[in-house]
């Protein structure tokens, strides 16, 4: 990317967000029309320029899936914006909502999330930025930089110092879409209620920070992406984490992540019973056999969870009987001739937990 070019951006988005805070200083909490007309106004030019420096990728399939999503999600806003949802080619995962509700996901957001719920919190949290008027706040909140910062860099550019562009990195990083923490909980949290309202599981909040996490530490030298806009993601998570527990909203990360998927398939002769697609049981079908496994599929799919923990996964002190967290999953009496004992089921059920738990790292932490 063209750095003067984003510095420009970087330099117009601030002074134009600088003159709606001072416009917008003594007004009510909420917007007025006017400067709803001047948010969307701003996110229009930027827009231009943010299409000028990175290609938008034009996928009607996407697209339309982006817009689906996003019409769950947007009656449960507080402003009537423009939200619209544009494609960009970068390789990095992030995503950024400009003033007047315009978001964009980049393609390399779009290949990191993995279910529908998950692309949803993403949007969710860049619509509350928007919603909120978060770029407004954030701009009369700012002391660090001003007009004259802007123009001191611009002119170490045009004399060609090497200290230039790292300015101009830390500029952009101040001014595009980076927000206090507490602005970054705050759309964290408000995500959380609009994704609840909307149909999806909020815990797709929690499950694509997490992984973000994974990758900021992976990658700790490397040009940090989303981490760029959307800092402090560990906080952001625990914070998250603990607005559930507050709320009462259970975690439950399987399905947002499509792990523990439990299925009974056939194979040579044999049914199998898997987990992710390793086998947890095997035996020569039969009409009995097949009963049995769809009885205990449906058992494991109603209580595995990757919150489990190994010990909520026992066998009871007489051995007759398989619980996990207290409920009977199995009872020995079921078992056709030829299973493993009840103790052996117990420990591949754990192994299973436990590959599902390594894919997904931070569920061992964030507890």
């Amino acid at each position: 990317m063209k750095k003067i070019s984003l510095f420009c951006l970087a330099a117009m988005l601030f002074a134009a967000l600088c003159c709606t805070a001072a416009a917008a200083k003594d007004a009510s909490p909420e917007p007025s029309s006017k400067t709803i007309a001047r948010e969307e106004k701003i996110g229009k030019k930027v827009s231009e320029q943010v299409e000028k420096e990175i290609p938008r990728v034009l996928d009607p399939a996407q697209e339309a899936r982006l817009s689906m999503i996003a019409a769950k999600l947007t009656p449960y806003l507080q402003r009537n914006l423009n939200y619209t949802v544009r494609i960009i080619e970068m390789k990095e995962p992030n995503a950024f909502s400009l003033p007047g509700g315009m978001t964009y996901m980049t393609t390399g957001m779009l290949g990191f999330l993995r279910s529908d719920a998950e692309t949803a919190a993403v949007l969710a949290h860049e619509f509350i930025h928007a919603d909120r008027a978060h770029g407004i706040v954030q701009a009369a909140r700012n002391n660090r930089l001003s007009l004259m910062t802007i123009a001191g860099i611009a002119a170490a550019i045009a004399a060609k110092k090497p200290e230039a562009m790292i300015m101009t990195q830390a500029v952009q990083t101040a001014m595009i879409n980076q927000y206090s923490i507490e602005l970054e909980k705050e759309a964290d949290a408000r995500g959380i209620d609009v994704l609840r309202r909307a149909g999806y599981n909020p815990t797709a909040m929690l499950t694509m920070m997490e992984r973000l996490e994974v990758e900021r530490m992976k990658h700790a030298y490397v040009d940090p992406g989303i981490f760029q806009t959307h800092p402090e993601v560990e906080e952001r998570v625990e914070a998250a984490l603990k607005y559930m527990k507050d709320k009462g909203i259970e975690v439950q990360r399987k399905d947002v992540v499509g792990s523990l998927s439990v299925d009974v398939v056939e194979a040579s002769g044999d049914l199998k019973l898997e987990v992710d697609g390793g086998t947890l049981l095997s035996h020569k079908k039969g009409p009995e056999v097949k009963k049995f496994f769809s009885a205990l599929k449906a058992r494991l799919d109603d209580s595995l969870e990757l919150e489990l923990a190994p010990y909520d996964i026992q066998v009871d002190g007489a051995g007759q009987s398989l619980l996990i967290r207290g409920k009977k999953i199995l009872d020995k009496k079921e078992l056709p001739d030829g299973m493993p004992a009840l103790t052996e089921i117990r420990d591949r059920i754990n192994e299973a937990l436990q590959k599902a738990r390594r894919d997904n790292p931070l569920t061992n932490y964030y507890q």
